[in-house]
């Protein structure tokens, strides 16, 4: 079983919804960036619809032809235990049965220029199959992978013959429609992707090149510095063990290039840097020439240069390129952003990042400016700063860093579960008597009964901007626990990520909790049937999960007062660092206070938080008092942390900052989102409590200050006395200038 990343279940959760008939609209477009995991996204739920459900369908996946991409995807999704996957020419044969999932390349039946192509008599069997599905009452569910491409008419016409019930765009640059009415857009952020280690940190543009370099065309200047990182990367691989993985340089030529250029890169690699295809360095991709392309996209593969086009975007997939040299443009935006996805890959998703920043980046070589013009426009790269180098009197700074080690051994199951058991009984002060508890959750607003309570629209309008006049109607449903298992399987799921277990363990738990099996279990609160229990976690399961978030928070704020076994490591700041920033940015200073050389006010410019944009702003305008400010990372054991226990496990919190004054003084920030100007708490984080607590024990036990800030009204406050407040208008939260006092 393939365990997907917070992003991905996310995905499933809401294309698992979107399947469900009445779902307001027919027609689902996902964007998300390469290297996401579409393909495990979209076969991970086809996989858990045709299990949970009864539903006679089968579905349909387009691809565009280059690459080969149809194969590629029914080859993954031959490792799903639900799925009856088959290409286009199995269809012929058998039509489309119930439950399957048909792979069609757009040039199997879209055109007549190639021997691929369907015949006459094929295309019209094609059809058959299909009515002959309708026949026997079978719907289809269509998906467009790549779905920026092929947009034509043709291709339109050969969808429609489906008469899809449901169908999902997907690709990485396609834009929102705008019709909400008729296409639901959903959007699977960069940043996330980027958090869950399946990409890279960022791009990093033509790094250490020097153009001090003889020769007339910009070969050697490209590939000296391409060459130069590549060997970069696979010293840093063996020197962090990073096994058999060869670092893989993409070679991109124009798409109308001639045959001259590529025989002159040819020449340069091999008689210049002695990359040949004979010894199995040097590889070619072109629809009219490849050698060495055979398992080139294995981790360990020999070739170290791969020379390609147009037609190795789409659907390619070498996790293993980390550079890419591009020679000149001539493509559309979307090509581009296509095309650095190849290198934005991590070779080994199931490590995530390696915390080394030469072997957690992407790199890019390129003359092109109006290439990367198109690229930073589309937010396609981030824009890392240069290493910036640490100040000297920044590196005598030493703290003891805290880490959990083999964090899955720390989750106690059992203690999970009474935990939330307890608080459950603590809060609602239930008893033995499975009635009474009963009628105690109906007086706390719980839903109870054997019907699902749901929403819909009713009014009238003239225009789409007076849809907001439509009112809210409730109407009841009966519940059944085999027809709403998808709409169970998304409540579990919300579920799991405040008490910490696996999907299969939620529901265990819940049944242990509420449902009857005939006999009183330890656990058992309430007494409900099959169906009564579906309506009971439908009707509450936001209810559930504040109740559980509860529980993991107490548990949270008591543990952290005796935590164990806990790693404690000697912490120094990094040596050097990256931070992205706003290459745009007009009146750029360098931030004097900032531990590092050459740290501008670009990076604090696009910081998400206003507090944290404040408080290095602050501390800047106050360099008379301050010696340096290192702003920590947030992942990573190079980075500072400390550990706070949570129900059943442990969490690692990252505090913002960490600041030396003139007068020899440490102090370790952590900021929070404060008051809005209605008064309004904007600090998100419902661990804060916890993390207070953390650091609190920290700083007194190794003699450092501390404190968490806050903003209000676009000015500071602090706390670092007592227990946590979150009301901040009542004096507890002091003005940040009595801090350093």
């Amino acid at each position: 079983m393939i365990e997907l990343k917070n992003f991905q279940q996310d995905v499933v959760d809401k294309l698992l919804a979107f399947t469900a008939p009445e779902y307001p609209v027919n027609q689902l477009t996902i964007k998300a960036p390469t290297g996401a995991g579409k393909t495990i996204m979209l076969l991970s739920w086809i996989d858990e619809y045709i299990r949970s459900t009864s539903d006679n369908v089968a579905f349909v996946w387009f691809t565009p032809g280059a690459g080969e991409l149809e194969e590629q995807s029914q080859d993954k999704a031959n490792s799903f235990s639900s799925i009856k996957a088959q290409s286009v020419d199995d269809a012929l044969l058998n039509g489309f049965e119930r439950g399957s999932s048909t792979f069609i390349n757009y040039e199997r039946v879209v055109g007549k220029k190639s021997k691929a192509m369907l015949t006459d008599s094929e295309r019209d069997n094609l059809v058959d199959e299909i009515e002959k599905a309708f026949q026997n009452n079978r719907h289809f569910i269509v998906i467009v992978d790549e779905a920026h491409r092929n947009d034509t008419n043709k291709a339109r016409e050969i969808i429609s013959r489906f008469n899809a019930s449901k169908m999902v765009r997907v690709s990485a640059t396609i834009e929102d429609p705008n019709t909400p009415d008729s296409v639901e857009f959903y959007e699977v952020s960069e940043e996330s992707v980027i958090a869950s280690g399946l990409i890279t940190k960022a791009v990093v543009v033509n790094e250490a090149i020097d153009t001090e370099l003889d020769g007339s065309d910009e070969f050697a200047i490209l590939f000296d510095a391409a060459e130069k990182k590549r060997l970069e990367i696979v010293k840093n691989y063996a020197v962090n063990g990073v096994m058999d993985v060869n670092p893989l340089v993409l070679v991109q030529l124009p798409d109308e290039s001639t045959p001259d250029l590529s025989l002159r890169i040819e020449k340069y690699l091999q008689e210049t840097m002695a990359k040949t295809y004979d010894d199995g360095k040097l590889g070619i991709w072109l629809s009219e020439q490849k050698r060495n392309v055979a398992d080139v996209t294995k981790l360990d593969n020999k070739v170290e240069y791969l020379i390609i086009k147009q037609a190795i975007a789409t659907g390619w997939d070498a996790p293993r390129a980390k550079i890419l040299i591009k020679i000149c443009e001539n493509m559309g935006e979307q090509f581009t952003i296509q095309t650095l996805g190849r290198i934005r890959r991590m070779p080994q998703p199931w490590l995530g990042h390696y915390n080394v920043d030469v072997l957690d980046n992407a790199y890019l070589y390129t003359f092109d400016t109006d290439f990367l013009n198109g690229v930073f426009a589309a937010n396609a790269a981030v824009a890392p700063t240069p290493l910036l180098n640490l100040k000297d009197k920044a590196k005598e700074l030493k703290l003891t860093s805290e880490r959990v080690l083999k964090y899955d051994e720390t989750l106690n199951e059992k203690l999970i579960l009474n935990n939330v058991y307890k608080g459950l009984v603590e809060h609602f002060k239930f008893t033995g008597d499975l009635e009474a508890n009963y009628h105690i959750l109906e007086k706390h607003g719980f839903v109870m009964g054997s019907k699902i309570l749901t929403t819909f629209k009713q009014g009238r309008f003239d225009t789409l901007e007076h849809v907001a006049n439509l009112k809210d109607r409730e109407r009841q449903v009966e519940a059944d626990y085999q027809y709403n298992r998808i709409d169970l399987l998304h409540a579990f799921h919300e579920l799991d990520r405040v008490v910490h277990l696996p999907v299969s363990k939620v529901e265990a738990m819940l049944k242990r909790f509420f449902l009857w099996r005939g006999y009183l279990l330890k656990h058992s609160l309430l007494k409900m049937d099959a169906n009564e229990w579906t309506a009971f976690i439908l009707n509450n399961w936001r209810l559930l999960r504040d109740e559980f978030r509860k529980t993991d928070i107490e548990q949270a704020i008591q543990g952290t007062l005796d935590l164990e076994n806990i790693q404690k490591n000697d912490f120094t700041i990094p040596l050097t660092e990256r931070y992205t920033y706003n290459p745009k940015l007009a009146d750029v200073k360098n931030v004097e206070t900032n531990a590092y050389e050459k740290y501008t006010t670009a990076s604090i410019a696009i910081r998400p938080s206003i507090v944290e944009r404040l408080m290095e702003r602050w501390l800047e305008e106050h360099s008379d008092i301050v010696d340096f400010v290192y702003k920590n990372g947030d992942k990573g054991p190079q980075y500072f942390s400390l550990v706070f226990s949570t129900n059943g496990g442990f969490s690692h919190f990252y505090p913002d900052f960490i600041i030396k004054m003139k007068n020899g003084e440490i102090y370790i920030i952590e900021t929070k989102g404060g008051e809005d100007v209605k008064g309004k708490d904007k600090n998100i984080d419902a661990y804060a409590p916890a993390k207070y607590e953390a650091l609190k024990k920290y700083a007194l036990e190794y003699g450092v200050e501390w404190a968490f800030v806050r903003d209000m009204n676009e000015e500071l406050f602090y706390l670092n006395d007592g227990e946590w407040v979150d009301e901040m208008s009542g004096g507890t939260w002091k003005s940040i200038t009595e801090l350093f006092e």
